[in-house]
């Protein structure tokens, strides 16, 4: 039997909770997070856990992983990411799920809960609580002044570095350091506008799909869809937005809910979970907008 098989035989034959567990170390391992000192024993850590089993299983190694990312929040109170708190509320609940009977359904119902919350809180923050938002103001200054979308930027509004530069200067003038460009100022590109109210309004309808699957129960017939949807999102949002780390981690907890005997459901959130490796690795939009 060759490697390859023996890997694919071993990811079919993988507890659902395990398979979730090397998902989240291989994303602390690629995406070291915390402040310095933290960052070499977050890896230490989760290299340890990928090449030993015995780890994995304790609810130790897992509370020791808790408590750095914690530390993590805190100390970057009150400016943490949201992909911080997120990942303290998975620990914890792997480290609760190896004390459980049921390991397996325990994290199971954990990562299905959070899936669904991450989303339906993301659709509420955009829907209700940023009226810069479905205006388009966000992505419309997003695209231009977040420097890390620029290939992308430029491929969508069909736009060169020097106009690209300067759209960027124009939302950057302004006293707390970003403004949105003003009537009096030179009108946008149509297609940067039109790139900005679809990914606006395809954000938000993708968002609210996949908290209305997850978080709806089996009973109304949608549980079938969870994977299917949750893998289209992270393969297509998290292979152009800059924050893979993000995108890992629901990776991680969507195979934790995954059905146990579907071995293509596996395969293919592993395979998702490579593409987002790869895509945020190699820049190919930049080799596209060249």
């Amino acid at each position: 039997m060759t490697k390859s098989r023996a890997f694919l035989r071993e990811l079919d034959l993988a507890p659902r909770a395990d398979l979730a567990m090397r998902l989240t170390l291989l994303a602390l391992l690629w995406k070291p997070v915390g402040q310095a000192w933290t960052r070499p024993t977050i890896t230490l850590l989760a290299g340890t856990g990928l090449l030993f089993a015995a780890p994995r299983r304790s609810a130790l190694f897992w509370a020791a992983l808790l408590a750095l990312a914690v530390w993590r929040v805190v100390d970057a109170w009150p400016l943490g990411d949201n992909h911080s708190f997120l990942l303290c509320y998975w620990l914890l609940a792997i480290a609760l799920a190896t004390r459980a009977r049921d390991a397996d359904a325990a994290l199971a119902w954990n990562g299905r809960a959070l899936v669904g919350l991450v989303f339906a809180f993301a659709t509420l923050w955009k829907v209700v609580l940023s009226p810069d938002y479905l205006d388009g103001r966000f992505f419309g200054v997003t695209l231009l002044d977040d420097e890390r979308l620029e290939a992308a930027t430029r491929l969508a509004a069909d736009l060169d570095e020097s106009e690209l530069a300067r759209l960027r200067a124009l939302v950057r003038e302004h006293e707390d350091g970003v403004r949105v460009p003003g009537p009096d100022d030179p009108a946008l590109p149509p297609r940067l506008v039109a790139s900005s109210e679809l990914l606006t309004f395809a954000l938000v309808a993708l968002e609210l799909a996949v908290a209305v699957i997850f978080l709806v129960p089996a009973r109304f017939g949608l549980a079938r869809a969870r994977d299917p949807a949750l893998l289209f999102f992270a393969g297509t949002v998290y292979a152009l937005a800059p924050v893979e780390g993000f995108g890992w981690l629901l990776l991680s907890m969507g195979v934790a809910q995954s059905e146990p005997r579907q071995v293509r459901t596996r395969r293919a959130y592993a395979a998702v979970f490579a593409i987002v490796l790869l895509a945020t690795r190699w820049p190919w939009l930049e080799a596209l907008a060249d």
